[in-house]
């Protein structure tokens, strides 16, 4: 029921309700690669970033359904060219008891939200981590359902969020290089 709930926010505030879908052109797919062992170590230094937030009730922990057996995961970290400018994929992973809106067998369900990066030196594993919302995906009871729920959102539906006057928010998914440096995308965040 949660989960309706949320789908249906975020139809509505992404497209007024009209359930929209911009593909990314191929031309403009961001396909950055990274090395394995800077993957890892952001990702290793990100989590740490992200429990100390959770530990503070910060960003889109506020909830107060986070609390130390909380499990955070990073599903994915989009880099640009640089690597000095990221997009993560944190999925939280709850105790089912902890949802009083639950009414699942199962023993887990979980939450993702999507973060944008700045690593704050060269070279370093420091990165200044904003929660790129008021968006978020809650209360699913498969991990590769949420997953696939989120890169649906940032890859497909992202660049249709308008405003309240229904001008465009980001114009641009999360997957296209031009996110990067449009004053709607990652630069609404940090510049």
């Amino acid at each position: 029921m949660f989960r309706i709930i949320v789908f249906l926010l975020l139809a509505f505030f992404s497209c007024n309700g009209s359930s929209q879908q911009k593909k990314t052109p191929k031309e403009f797919i961001n396909e950055v690669i990274v090395d394995k062992t800077i993957y890892s170590r952001d990702s290793t230094a990100m989590v740490a970033n992200l429990y100390q937030k959770m530990k503070k009730n910060e960003a889109s922990f506020a909830n107060p359904e986070y609390y130390d057996s909380t499990i955070l995961i990073i599903d994915t970290i989009i880099y640009d060219h640089s690597l000095d400018r990221i997009a993560v994929f944190v999925i939280a992973k709850n105790s089912t008891d902890r949802n009083p809106l639950s009414d699942s067998k199962l023993p887990f369900y979980y939450n993702a939200n999507c973060y944008l990066g700045k690593r704050m030196r060269v070279d370093s594993t420091v990165f200044e981590l904003k929660q790129l919302g008021p968006f978020s995906l809650g209360n699913f009871h498969l991990i590769e359902e949420i997953r696939q729920a989120i890169r649906h959102y940032y890859f497909l539906e992202l660049a249709t969020v308008l405003d309240e006057k229904s001008h465009p928010v980001f114009n641009y998914n999360i997957d296209d290089k031009r996110f990067w440096n449009s004053p709607t995308g990652w630069k609404r965040m940090f510049e």
